[in-house]
């Protein structure tokens, strides 16, 4: 992929991977085909039933043949000035890694965390942290994320793994498969950051059903919200209890 920053120009080889399982979402598979193209990009997708054990798989195939790899997970929404965008930022900075903001599915919050600071305590930042175009974070996502090939073979395998909580449970205080890579990142002496004023679409599924309130055809309900309670929210016409 040609890039530039300024007036140097770069051919930097790009490798993107996807993780996904066997049936997709089509919005985000025009999305990917329609992104990559522009720029000479063929992805390469991995199916399994492990995310993580499927995304190092497609990794190691690739790793020794390109400069950064991108990842992308299936229900990212995005275009082809977003990942021009994204790899000018990752060859301008220096950083080994670097995502877009992105929100969480049925959440107010984006998907890092910053250094020093438990996701749990905070999740929000001041107005001053967008000043500066990329911010150095502690964990991030791979909905549309560059890693450079180098430090990936800094870093010891397994690269993702899932770990419990000291109870031996997944409701708190365990690591992600995700979370596991960011700090196998770190431990190998790598900067991961995230694009300050780049961002992402996350797909979403959400229930509309017919809204009882006056001048509103309708009232939108999270499938977790539905699958908890098994009725539709109050302000819904026609619930039957």
């Amino acid at each position: 992929m040609l890039i530039k920053v300024g007036s140097v120009e770069a051919n930097v080889k790009v490798a993107a991977v996807m993780s996904v399982p066997r049936l997709g979402f089509t919005d985000n598979l025009f999305c990917v085909a329609s992104a990559l193209a522009p720029h000479g990009i063929a992805p390469t997708k991995i199916c399994g039933a492990y995310w993580g054990q499927s995304l190092q798989r497609v990794m190691e195939k690739v790793i020794d043949d390109h400069d950064v790899i991108l990842t992308i997970d299936y229900d990212t929404v995005f275009n082809a000035k977003t990942v021009e965008a994204l790899l000018a930022l990752l060859m301008w900075s220096g950083y080994d890694a670097i995502a877009p903001l992105q929100v969480k599915r049925e959440a107010n919050s984006v998907m890092f965390a910053n250094p020093g600071v438990e996701p749990s305590e905070r999740t929000d930042v001041e107005e001053s942290w967008f000043s500066e175009p990329i911010r150095p974070a502690l964990t991030a996502h791979f909905g549309l994320t560059f890693i450079r090939t180098s430090i990936i073979k800094k870093m010891p395998k397994p690269w993702f793994l899932a770990k419990p909580n000291e109870d031996g449970e997944w409701n708190g205080g365990h690591v992600d498969e995700d979370l596991y890579f960011w700090h196998k990142l770190h431990e190998a002496g790598g900067k991961l950051g995230v694009a300050t004023g780049v961002s992402v679409g996350h797909a979403e599924l959400m229930i509309t059903w017919p809204s009882r309130a006056p001048g509103c055809g309708k009232v939108q309900q999270h499938p977790t919200d539905f699958w908890t309670n098994r009725i539709p929210p109050e302000d819904s016409w026609g619930v039957v209890q």
